[in-house]
C-alpha cells in the first residue's frame, strides 16, 4: 500500500514539474522587453469633438469630427478621424474663412500635414469650391497637391476640370493643373500659360516618411 501511494506520489510530483517548466517556457516566449511593446494604438478617443486653434489669441481654425482617435505613444504621432471632419480655417489678414471636409482624415501632428480621403470638398475666402476624392494638406507650407481628378468651381460659374490632379496654394487661388490637355498655371491677376501635357511630379519631400504608407503618388513615382 505504501509502495503504490509513493508511486501516485512521484507521478503527480512529476507531472506538476512539467506543467510547471511547460508555464516557464511559454511565458518566456511571450514576454518582450518594454520598449518593444506594440504602442501604436489610439490612447486617446474623443467624440463629437469640436477643437479651436488660436496663435496669439486669434482663432486659425475649428475643427469638427464624430471621432478622434489620437496615436501619441510613438515617435510620430499622429490623429485620425475615420468617421470624417469638418474644418474652418483662416488664412492671414482674410476675415472670411476657407473650409474642408472629408470622409477620413489623418494628421501628422508636429508637422501639420493633413490627408483627406473620401468626397473631399475645400471652399476658399472667395466662394470657390474644389471636389475631388484624395487629398494631401502641408498647413505648414499653405499648400495642397493631388494626383487625383479634380473639379474647381469658381463663384462666377466657371469650371476647371484636372484628370491628374494639381499642385495649389491653400486657398488654391494659385494653382497647376494637370489634365489630358496640358497643364495651365492661374494666378490671382487671370494671367495663364499652357505647356505640354505632363503628369505631376511631386517632390518626395512634401509628403513626410508617416504618410508613405498610405500614399499611391509615392509609390507611382517610384515606379516612373
Amino acid at each position: 500500500m505504501k509502495r503504490n501511494v509513493l508511486k501516485t506520489y512521484n507521478i503527480i510530483r512529476a507531472a506538476l514539474f512539467g506543467a510547471a517548466l511547460l508555464f516557464v517556457s511559454c511565458e518566456e516566449k511571450d514576454s518582450k522587453p518594454l520598449g518593444q511593446l506594440n504602442k501604436n494604438f489610439a490612447d486617446r478617443t474623443i467624440v463629437d469633438a469640436f477643437l479651436t486653434y488660436k496663435d496669439s489669441g486669434v482663432i486659425t481654425m475649428e475643427l469638427k469630427s464624430p471621432l478622434i482617435e489620437e496615436f501619441t505613444l510613438i515617435d510620430s504621432p499622429y490623429t485620425i478621424m475615420r468617421k470624417g471632419v469638418n474644418i474652418k480655417f483662416w488664412n492671414s489678414g482674410k476675415p472670411n474663412p476657407n473650409y474642408l471636409r472629408a470622409d477620413w482624415a489623418k494628421i501628422i501632428d508636429r508637422k501639420k500635414f493633413y490627408e483627406g480621403k473620401g468626397n473631399v470638398e475645400m471652399i476658399n475666402n472667395d466662394g470657390d469650391t474644389l471636389r475631388t476624392q484624395h487629398i494631401f494638406w502641408d498647413n505648414l507650407n499653405r499648400r495642397i497637391f493631388t494626383e487625383d481628378t479634380v473639379t474647381i468651381k469658381r463663384k462666377d460659374g466657371t469650371i476647371n476640370i484636372a484628370n491628374h490632379g494639381l499642385t495649389a496654394s491653400e486657398d488654391f487661388k494659385e494653382f497647376t493643373l494637370f489634365d489630358n490637355h496640358g497643364v495651365i498655371f492661374f494666378d490671382e491677376a487671370g494671367e495663364n500659360k499652357t505647356t505640354p501635357r505632363t503628369k505631376p511630379q511631386l517632390p518626395k519631400q512634401e509628403i513626410p516618411e508617416d504618410m508613405v504608407e498610405l500614399n499611391p503618388l509615392m509609390e507611382s513615382q517610384e515606379k516612373q
